[in-house]
């Protein structure tokens, strides 16, 4: 990240004031989270969020790095990477916890049945609209699911721990169709 900030402001004089506020906003890495390999590549590839201090509040971003002489490195361009999307059945079986877990917390009788039902019927539909979190560094996405003849679609927060998708967090701005 150094290397590229640095390409990034080199014909910048060092006397420029513009050079001095790039320099007081120079990207810090703090963590490294849901990295997944991409498929399809010469080297092995991999896709991180990345979370950088740049400036008062940390940045979330999607970056690539391969592993060139041994060695990990940013890979090519960083713009506009496709972010990682959850497979829709991974993603059923993530649904159904969340469901699962809300049961556990609730004491009214019928939402109690509801959730009952809904983490055992809901069947995903689609997982689409996947961006990187403004808030934290997670895969967001808006689910589409049915259970029964009830259709419904709900934002869900993913990382990837140990190569597996997880739930990181529950579902916000839940809405039924």
């Amino acid at each position: 990240m150094d290397t590229m900030f640095d390409a990034a402001i080199a014909d910048r004089p060092a006397s420029d004031s513009s050079r001095l506020v790039a320099e007081a906003f120079r990207p810090r890495l703090k963590a490294l989270s849901s990295c997944l390999p991409v498929a399809g590549t010469a080297t092995p590839t991999v896709d991180c969020i990345v979370t950088a201090q740049a400036g008062p509040e940390p940045v979330h971003r999607l970056l690539r790095f391969s592993l060139v002489q041994a060695q990990w490195t940013l890979a090519g361009e960083q713009r506009n990477l496709p972010v990682p999307v959850p497979p829709v059945a991974r993603v059923q079986v993530l649904l159904r916890e969340q469901f699962r877990q809300r049961l556990a917390r609730s004491d009214d009788a019928r939402t109690r049945r509801e959730l009952e039902y809904a983490a055992g019927a809901a069947e995903v539909l689609a997982v689409e609209d996947c961006e990187i979190g403004d808030e934290a560094p997670v895969i967001e996405c808006q689910v589409t699911a049915t259970a029964g003849d009830e259709r419904g679609q709900q934002n869900m927060a993913f990382t990837v721990v140990n190569g597996a998708w997880e739930n990181a967090g529950t579902a916000v701005g839940a809405a039924a169709d």
